[in-house]
């Protein structure tokens, strides 16, 4: 079997409870996972992948011909295409596999020749739920979908810096951005709840790979308490720091759905996404803060405000609130 879900962090991790139904079922069927090489590390810490194969970001036709010949030797029967995007569906042709399911799409049809429709008609479902219907196309019920499994973070190798705070408590981590301007709770909102968070000396941990972030980083760490940890993290690194901690902040984002396979308590801010449709695949110690506006959910490609009341208008004592019920 073939599962491919080539991005992003969330989305990876959104195929988690489909890898257990399908482990459930075929317990000795070998699974092969394909991601893009930059989410390699991801998909390691994920139970129940039996083989991992990469593939680069942009790829050319000499990329596609070597994933063939890598998947010939490999006796895959099936592939599962769980994203149905352009790049997928040309790998899951190109796999050659007898039997081809992914999402009834207008221009990529031609790849699967099993379709199931991309919503179900239970709209507004979890992409929890919208990726596991795949399997129905092999035989698999999925009315009862299981949780994330929490992942046990303390045998990962971790720098230097990562293992000197894992004893630092309370701690809260904080995701500064959110890769999407869209869904940024924006800089003073962040710079607030840390000073809230500061004066009663409670270690914050600053966590964001991107440009933006690291720069919001380097400002708010001059705060006392108040911690940089932005730039490259791994995966690993980064789970084991949000498992030591408190309490995780973030908007919809890669960060919080890795920070979802911990037992730490999440506070997690929604704006143009419905939390029904990708919020934390967790049932216990998750507070959701999102306003309920007409515009929800949004193409996220323009806004009818100057700002994104959305995220933007998220209040700051709210938040801290949340936050406070989980420091002890």
């Amino acid at each position: 079997m073939l599962f491919i879900r080539l991005r992003l962090l969330g989305d990876i991790v959104f195929t988690i409870p489909a890898i257990e139904l399908f482990k459930r079922r075929f317990p000795r069927t070998r699974l092969h996972y394909v991601v893009e090489e930059r989410f390699a590390e991801m998909a390691g810490i994920i139970p129940g992948i039996d083989h991992i194969i990469t593939v680069p970001v942009r790829r050319g036709l000499k990329d596609i011909l070597a994933f063939r010949g890598q998947i010939k030797g490999l006796g895959i029967n099936t592939v599962i295409d769980f994203h149905s995007g352009p790049g997928s569906a040309v790998l899951t042709l190109a796999s050659g596999a007898a039997r081809r399911i992914g999402y009834r799409t207008p221009n990529r049809n031609w790849a699967y020749n099993r379709l199931v429709s991309r919503r179900s008609t239970d709209y507004p479902t979890h992409s929890v739920f919208n990726q596991a219907r795949l399997l129905e196309k092999i035989g698999i019920a999925i009315d009862v979908l299981p949780p994330l499994p929490v992942i046990d973070a303390r045998a990962f190798p971790l720098s230097s810096p990562v293992a000197a705070v894992q004893d630092i408590q309370p701690k809260v981590v904080v995701h500064l951005g959110a890769g999407n301007r869209f869904r940024d709770w924006g800089m003073e909102n962040f710079s607030a709840l840390i000073q809230h968070l500061s004066a009663r000396r409670i270690p914050v941990f600053l966590i964001g790979a991107n440009s933006e972030e690291v720069a919001r980083a380097a400002i708010l760490a001059k705060i006392a308490h108040v911690h940089d940890f932005s730039g490259p993290l791994s995966s690993r690194e980064m789970l084991a720091l949000i498992a030591s901690a408190a309490v995780y902040v973030g908007a919809d984002s890669g960060p919080l759905h890795v920070a979802s396979l911990t037992a730490t308590p999440l506070v997690a801010l929604y704006g143009p996404n419905l939390a029904q449709i990708s919020g934390p695949w967790r049932r216990e110690q998750v507070e959701i803060i999102q306003l309920e506006m007409a515009c929800r959910p949004c193409s996220q490609r323009k806004c009818k405000y100057d700002t994104i009341h959305c995220m933007r208008q998220i209040n700051v004592e709210r938040v801290y609130e949340a936050v406070s019920k989980f420091i002890k």
